[in-house]
């Protein structure tokens, strides 16, 4: 009996599985998603997918009479802006900075957040605790035009921390004109304008782990910092991993809105990617620094494209966490 019950469940789901196949889909049923969905689509077709002909100039020298289109192909089979990168010393070096930056940019933004988040999370004061958070969460509502207006009226000769220092008699700091000091100050300000907005995740993540695993490593007798060792972090490693595979693509970016904002012309005048495809590109003498800069984008691209399906490889044959 059951055996014939089974047998005539799965014709009957097999005939509905037919005759899903065989219905004509109603395309009229669907309509107003469509017309609602097709502003969306469009903005995406033309502020997105139509700008990127402009990816031809890469390869070409370009001519402001003849355009985009018109302007000739670029010599080493239109390879050549690609290899004048590397014969231009000014480029080689903001390439090298763009890397440097970010290499220690992606090791603080990673590990700060966990860090901050771990230690909200061992707060028992609530409303100290939801201070702490609102207070983190503000900078990273701040524009960075707003971050480095704030940055250079602290750090200016005649800046709030100059004339704190004045006040109580000691000696002035004129961090602005030491060449070194520029990226420490790049490096807090990231790490400070991020860690708070960047610990909510894993905030969410250290709530949603099971509270009778704490219960019972308490029971086994396991401190804090055992907990946290064995429970919490096993327990955020997921999303942790995911998080730095969206950020190891931007190792190979910059922040062109803070580096260009900290430039002065003093001692930070440190070039990254961003603010030499925008010097070359806008502040060119010659339209052929127009090809150059965008190469130089270009290859920006592919390479952040090369080190996120690198990195997500990676993550999925070690940490079997990948993004797909």
């Amino acid at each position: 009996m059951m055996k014939n019950s089974l047998d005539a469940e799965r014709k009957e789901i097999r005939s509905n599985n037919i005759a899903l196949k065989k219905r004509k889909f109603d395309y009229r049923r669907w309509m107003p998603l469509y017309l609602l969905v097709l502003p969306a689509v469009l903005i995406v077709i033309l502020f997105s997918y139509l700008p990127m002909t402009g990816i031809l100039l890469a390869f070409k020298e370009y001519d402001p009479k003849g355009g985009i289109l018109g302007s000739p192909w670029a010599g080493l089979y239109g390879f050549y802006n690609f290899v004048e990168i590397f014969r231009t010393p000014a480029l080689v070096e903001s390439i090298w900075n763009t890397l440097y930056m970010n290499a220690v940019s992606l090791v603080l933004g990673f590990f700060a957040p966990i860090l901050f988040a771990l230690m909200i999370s061992e707060i028992r004061l609530k409303p100290f605790k939801k201070v702490v958070q609102t207070i983190s969460y503000l900078p990273h509502f701040l524009s960075w035009a707003v971050i480095t207006a704030m940055i250079n009226n602290l750090l200016n000769d005649y800046g709030m921390i100059n004339s704190l220092l004045h006040t109580f008699g000691a000696e002035p700091v004129y961090l602005m004109k030491e060449p070194g000091a520029f990226l420490p100050v790049y490096w807090v300000t990231v790490v400070w304008q991020s860690v708070g907005w960047g610990s909510i995740i894993y905030l969410a993540t250290i709530a949603g782990i099971n509270t009778e695993l704490y219960e019972a490593a308490a029971i086994d007798g396991a401190g804090r910092w055992k907990q946290v060792i064995h429970i919490t972090l096993p327990g955020i490693l997921p999303t942790a991993m995911i998080l730095l595979i969206l950020s190891v693509g931007s190792l190979f970016g910059s922040n062109f809105e803070l580096v260009y904002g900290l430039q002065n012309q003093v001692a930070w005048t440190m070039e990254v990617i961003s603010t030499s495809t925008y010097k070359y590109g806008i502040g060119g003498s010659t339209p052929s620094t127009y090809s150059l800069s965008v190469a130089l984008g270009l290859m920006q691209g592919i390479v952040a494209i090369i080190l996120t399906f690198s990195v997500n490889a990676l993550s999925n044959r070690v940490a079997k966490v990948s993004m797909w």
